[in-house]
């Protein structure tokens, strides 16, 4: 960051591990910051420090308007910004304002959305979504936002009809640190073949996945077979 960056306005993905903030001109990003002071690790009255902290030297003397999305809006963060009911435009609901602090900034979050039936839940990537639909006016179909918790959103006429959420990243991480597969499970390469071959695998013999990932181990402590992902 530099004291040059003057924005219009400040975009914050705040998520329960990470901070992220973006210096923005009108839709064109001018700079980038990114801190560990995410959601799980802050009390409520550490929020606005720890934002100051990494967006400090784009603000000027005039309020600067501070828009956020993602886990800063949940009971647990900054303020809770209730679920806004699909289906829906992504970021149709209005925003919850932020208890003014730094005069500084005017601080936002945005609502997640929520789907009653069957019950889920989702905050900061319906902000993904709306920047996917802004650049793809009129497009249709299901989008997928990999993560801890991944979401598989239904869009139509502009709109989050459905989404379903998978809890792959949270499941591996638990699998790779926690249980037996960690002695055999590494985190540097990437075999595309065999990511292929496990999905074909896992679609044919879906009642054979905890069967399959016991054989990692095995095949590791019969065959020698060095670590990877």
């Amino acid at each position: 960051m530099t004291a040059e960056v003057r924005p219009d306005w400040i975009a914050v993905d705040w998520g329960t591990s990470c901070l992220r903030g973006w210096a923005m001109q009108g839709g064109t990003a001018l700079a980038r910051a990114e801190s560990p002071d995410g959601m799980g690790t802050l009390s409520r009255d550490q929020f606005e420090p720890a934002l100051l902290r990494l967006i400090g030297d784009w603000l000027g003397d005039h309020e600067m308007t501070v828009l956020c999305c993602g886990m800063v809006g949940s009971r647990q963060g900054w303020v809770e910004a209730p679920y806004h009911a699909v289906p829906a435009k992504p970021i149709d609901a209005k925003p919850v304002s932020v208890p003014r602090g730094d005069p500084r900034i005017r601080a936002y979050v945005l609502p997640g959305l929520r789907q009653n039936a069957p019950a889920d839940v989702m905050r900061g990537e319906e902000t993904q979504i709306a920047g996917f639909i802004a650049l793809n006016p009129g497009w249709d179909g299901v989008i997928c936002l990999p993560g801890t918790h991944t979401k598989w959103a239904e869009i139509s006429a502009g709109e989050v009809v459905s989404f379903q959420t998978f809890m792959t990243g949270e499941m591996f991480a638990l699998l790779g640190q926690e249980s037996v597969l960690r002695h055999s499970v590494g985190s540097d390469g990437w075999d595309a073949v065999a990511f292929v071959e496990a999905i074909a695998d896992a679609i044919a013999r879906p009642e054979r996945l905890a069967a399959q990932l016991f054989s990692v181990r095995a095949r590791d402590l019969l065959e020698g077979t060095a670590p990877a992902v």
